[in-house]
């Protein structure tokens, strides 16, 4: 038990000293766990926990129920890592909220990916945006996949022109991690334009996010005119 501590504490001194770059990753994920697991060496978990999910942000990521059934984490270990991630998906959202994002698209491919990056069910969100192209919010509008948005075009333009949106981003992620453009992506956005032609609110993009990239489909050739 006193090595436990003492090595918990010259975890937190190297981190005070160093930051996160001090550390590698599962001593990140060891600190994190420190914070509500006590008395206990939580190295092994750690690296358990990377072994599994390979990265970090997977870990963050993960699904509540999968978490909490993790050997040796349980329930309030597995609301403390969602709390972590919940923290940071709102700072993202003070940081990119009412600001310019068209102009910074790489801003735009983290705060997406981010939230849909490492989801193992598919997601569509809607990204509306004032005639300044702020953001003014974000919808998760759909768990699935595109194969089923057949209603989503007017609902996502009813919600447009609630918010007062002059425009809207589209995305949706691959889990499996395909880079592949579906028909049923290209029938989504199309609809997507021509609705939003009809009552003046464009289309500025459909981005599929992956785990390591973002694809926009305004940059293939097939994206509507």
């Amino acid at each position: 038990m006193i090595s436990h501590k003492g090595h918990r504490k010259r975890l937190l001194n190297r981190f005070e000293h160093s930051g996160l770059k001090g550390l590698q990753d599962y001593e990140i994920v060891e600190l994190m766990l420190t914070f509500v697991i006590a008395r206990k060496d939580t190295k092994p978990m750690a690296k358990d926990l990377l072994f599994h999910y390979k990265t970090i942000s997977a870990i963050l990521n993960a699904d509540f129920k999968e978490l909490e059934q993790f050997q040796g984490i349980g329930p309030k270990t597995a609301l403390f890592l969602t709390l972590i991630r919940e923290v940071l998906a709102y700072c993202l959202c003070e940081k990119y909220e009412r600001k310019s994002i068209v102009s910074h698209r790489k801003d735009v491919e983290e705060y997406l990916r981010f939230h849909f990056g490492m989801r193992k069910d598919e997601y569509i969100a809607i990204l509306f945006l004032d005639n300044g192209n702020r953001i003014i919010t974000t919808e998760e509008l759909a768990a699935g996949t595109v194969n089923q948005c057949v209603v989503y075009p007017r609902t996502i333009m009813e919600k447009a022109l609630k918010y007062g949106s002059s425009s809207i981003i589209m995305a949706h992620n691959h889990p499996g991690g395909s880079s592949n453009i579906s028909e049923a992506d290209w029938n989504i956005t199309e609809k997507i334009q021509t609705v939003g032609k009809i009552l003046n609110i464009q289309l500025l993009d459909h981005i599929l996010i992956l785990k390591n990239k973002t694809i926009s489909l305004r940059e293939l050739p097939r994206w509507p005119k």
